[in-house]
């Protein structure tokens, strides 16, 4: 017997065992595909059969960071899917699970002020991959009592993935307790297969008798080319070239690693027109840093440390971010417009106005009296019908022309970033210093 026909039967006797609703977990990738892809076909010969009775969730994690390429590509994917199950009538629905607009990471690091994340302080895992799928499997815990989880992982990932597989207590089924969910439950029905073994049958699909919502995955896999050195991932057709399985696709964001290896291999193959993400990548990776000059010399609750993005820092990040979002997508027109897929109307949006919104609101908080994140998203026609005009400022242009209004913008920020702060040390010093560095600036404009 085929490992595939084999793990198709495994799928079916697990299918068969219980009530629980199943959740596949589907991030585009190939180890994830090919569960699905398994899944699909299982699902096909038993409704063949009028034996399919329960529901399969496919869920995917959007961080609403990643890469606009990858992005495109997972949601694309997920409209054929739930275009080929309504079709079907297969018992099977797409949901894309993203954080919670006050978790964002826009929010938390233009907003507040957050510093890109590093190893020792990965704050975006929690709360953008994390937090949104455990509020969903819990809902659909309490809605079925039980749920049994599709896992893609395999022991040939890594050393670290082979221990933990094997560290795992498992039932008479073959089943595994989720961490973190009571009553969930997890199923991993490839993690006995090679790499070699994931594509080769992969690079088959359509050759069987079965149809699926995609035709093939030579994109999938011209993706993995472009984003790894390793050599071509068509294990089939080339079985002495490397394997591309180690390649990893994350946020465009990320700076916990030194170097985004992915977005590189991209930029070597053929898509440039993302540079200048690159490039922002590499800026957040930079400032981050505590020497940089970038961050607060204390922390939130006074204490001496490497704190947040100062305020006037933000600002310059989001008005980066979205001359950013504004190059990448004319570069996107400029070299895609050839493309059989190509659409003149596309914008790659990399903020969305809401997270703009909210950002304006913790800069508020912080002292900012002049809308200062309507007016920047307003230099990109963004948010036009947002006042910008605060009454403050109109107040105090109505007090008198003497009074320079940008100073004292400047001053009352640092008065009210400070105000929950226990020890008011050194707020009388950060005030002088913007002072002397104000008419510094203004003398060097006289001059």
């Amino acid at each position: 017997m085929s490992l595939v026909k084999e793990t198709i039967n495994t799928l079916k006797e697990q299918y068969f065992a219980d009530d629980r609703p199943w959740v596949v977990t589907y991030s585009g990738g190939k180890d994830s595909t090919c569960v699905l892809q398994l899944t699909i076909a299982m699902l096909q010969e038993i409704h063949a059969e009028g034996k399919d009775y329960k529901h399969v969730y496919v869920v995917s994690s959007d961080t609403t960071v990643e890469m606009p390429i990858i992005e495109k590509y997972l949601q694309t994917k997920l409209d054929e899917i739930s275009t080929f199950a309504a079709e079907s009538n297969l018992k099977l629905s797409c949901h894309k699970l993203s954080p919670k607009i006050e978790e964002s990471f826009w929010t938390l690091m233009l907003g507040k002020g957050y510093p890109a994340p590093t190893s020792t302080f990965r704050w975006c895992t929690e709360r953008m991959k994390i937090n949104p799928a455990t509020y969903f499997l819990e809902s659909l815990v309490n809605k079925h009592q039980s749920i049994l989880m599709l896992l893609g992982v395999r022991s040939a990932e890594s050393q670290r993935r082979e221990v933990s597989i094997a560290n795992r207590k498992l039932n008479q089924r073959g089943l595994s307790p989720h961490d973190n969910i009571p009553n969930a439950f997890v199923l991993s029905p490839i993690k006995h297969w090679t790499n070699e073994e994931v594509w080769t049958y992969l690079s088959e699909t359509g050759k069987d008798k079965i149809t699926y919502p995609w035709k093939d995955h030579t994109y999938m896999m011209n993706l993995y080319d472009k984003g790894s050195s390793e050599g071509d991932c068509n294990i089939a057709l080339n079985p002495e070239s490397p394997s591309c399985g180690k390649t990893r696709f994350g946020c465009w964001v990320c700076t916990v690693v030194e170097k985004d290896r992915s977005m590189e291999g991209m930029l070597q193959n053929g898509e440039e027109w993302m540079k200048p993400l690159w490039e922002y990548r590499e800026k957040l990776y930079a400032y981050r840093q505590p020497d940089s000059g970038k961050r607060d010399s204390r922390r939130r609750d006074g204490t001496k440390g490497p704190g947040p993005f100062l305020p006037e820092v933000r600002r310059e990040l989001l008005d980066e971010l979205l001359k950013v979002e504004k190059q990448v997508t004319d570069n996107y027109h400029k070299m895609k417009k050839n493309d059989s897929d190509y659409n003149p109307d596309e914008v790659i949006e990399l903020i969305k106005d809401d997270e703009i919104e909210l950002i304006k609101q913790h800069w508020d908080e912080d002292g900012d009296i002049q809308n200062s994140a309507f007016r920047i998203a307003q230099k990109y026609s963004r948010l036009m019908n947002k006042t910008v005009k605060t009454p403050l400022r109109s107040k105090l242009e109505n007090i008198s022309e003497d009074i320079n209004i940008d100073l004292f913008e400047r001053i009352y920020e640092i008065e009210a970033y400070r105000k929950n702060i226990a020890t008011r040390y050194g707020i009388i010093g950060d005030i002088e210093k913007r002072v002397v560095d104000f008419y510094r600036g203004e003398f060097r404009e006289a001059n």
